[in-house]
């Protein structure tokens, strides 16, 4: 049993036709129940004239349905003075606890789980296809305390978490549990924490971090793009790198051995890939916004919720033998600037800051204040213990950047730590309007 490839093969590999009768199902099921209970379904479903009794197939629900976003739960949540934004179908015993998305583009919205959440059922499918096996240690290091340290979550299958906080002052706690417990997994890998790792590989260079994580048979990333620079580094180490993001605060979606698109599983969320400012579908493999509806969550589950995460999608099975979509993203709707016309995005700022010592860590904002400029304006931050001098820094940075973007620019350098307190712990908003 424990040589299986799959945790759930059953699941993992349903045929499309199957997998859609199963979402069908599961939807029918949902809406009528999350209608009577959730406030906020009930009110945006009356507003737009529709009843779930009149949805009767997935057909019905993509062309019916009303959407809702962040924005929506936030004004319900403040004009009803609702902490839960009108989502929460339950009440204690059944909700365990209230976790927090990181509030990085806006006020950290609420997330009520159950014991049993759905990103706990994503990890040991995620986790099981790495190589981890009931009775391997796992390196859980837990990039805010905003969701709890959850350590509970995996061990009824035998997976032993080593929970240690992202913070420089901890690289040290990382590599000795390492090189002590010699884990499985390393979940999970961060921008902050591979510059702490430098950092305290320069003081200590005799240290052999290619034997510190020669254990790892896979390192999640997560939390924004890896650039080029950080995952040619990460191979250098060792570290076979396995990329992470939300799936819409529902669950989360991780590549697979073949690397090729982010897993998303279709039995916990429905999947449509809508454009941007519209309601009709994208052809496969063309960009356009993620939207999302939770099938299995009886607590506050999203219904039609536009994620404003720009996608490309695809339904092929993938290599792996794993027959859910799968996704790739390109950036936030709301990062978009349009610099005389150009599209820039922070994805396309990242790997130019993180191939130099003086901005690897890839710390930086895009100042809009409205979605078309003529000039591009970034506030980037910098190393002092690696700056020769922030004038030479910032003639290079002007020119390779405006070279490399074909937009004119302007930039504001600012020392990594001042710019780190313009967000939540380890991260900042990659765009802001001042």
């Amino acid at each position: 049993m424990l040589d299986r490839p799959f945790y759930e093969e059953e699941v993992e590999t349903l045929p499309r036709a199957a997998l859609e009768r199963m979402q069908e199902s599961l939807l029918l099921q949902l809406l009528p129940y999350v209608y009577n209970r959730a406030p906020l379904t009930r009110y945006i479903w009356d507003k737009a004239g529709v009843h779930p009794r009149e949805i009767t197939s997935l057909a019905d629900f993509k062309e019916r349905a009303p959407f809702i976003d962040k924005d929506t739960i936030r004004a319900f949540r403040d004009n009803n003075n609702d902490p839960f934004g009108g989502l929460l179908c339950v009440q204690p015993p059944h909700l365990k606890g209230v976790g927090f998305t990181s509030g990085t583009t806006g006020d950290p919205t609420p997330l009520p789980h159950a014991k049993l959440t759905l990103t706990n059922k994503e990890w040991k499918r995620d986790f099981w296809h790495l190589g981890l096996r009931p009775g391997d240690y796992y390196t859980k290091v837990l990039f805010t305390f905003r969701e709890g340290h959850s350590v509970d979550r995996m061990q009824d299958l035998g997976f032993k978490p080593i929970t240690i906080s992202i913070s420089e002052m901890d690289v040290t706690r990382v590599i000795e549990a390492s090189l002590n417990f010699r884990p499985k997994i390393l979940y999970l890998l961060s921008t902050p924490l591979i510059d702490g790792i430098e950092k305290h590989l320069r003081k200590n260079p005799s240290l052999d971090i290619k034997d510190v994580f020669s254990s790892y048979e896979g390192a999640v990333f997560g939390g924004e793009p890896l650039g080029p620079a950080k995952r040619q580094l990460l191979a250098e180490w060792g570290l076979e790198v396995f990329e992470y993001s939300s799936l819409g605060d529902i669950c989360g979606v991780m590549e697979c051995r073949e690397h090729d698109g982010m897993h998303t599983w279709e039995d916990i969320a429905l999947i449509e890939n809508l454009e941007a400012e519209g309601t009709t579908p994208v052809s496969e493999g063309e960009i356009g916004e993620l939207v999302v509806t939770a099938l299995l969550d009886d607590v506050a589950p999203l219904v039609r919720f536009r994620t404003d995460d720009l996608i490309r999608h695809s339904t092929k099975p993938c290599s792996c033998g794993r027959t859910h979509g799968r996704i790739w993203l390109q950036g936030r709707k709301g990062d978009q600037l349009l610099v005389r016309g150009k599209s820039i995005l922070p994805a396309d700022v990242l790997p130019h800051l993180q191939a130099l010592p003086e901005t690897s860590t890839g710390l930086f904002q895009i100042v809009r204040r409205q979605r078309e400029s003529d000039v591009l304006e970034l506030r980037i931050g910098y190393d002092p213990e690696v700056c020769a001098g922030t004038a030479q820094l910032e003639q290079f940075l002007l020119e390779h950047l405006k070279s490399a973007l074909e937009v004119p620019l302007n930039i504001e350098l600012v020392t990594e730590a001042d710019l780190l307190k313009l967000g939540p712990p380890h991260k900042i908003p990659r765009v802001c309007k001042s």
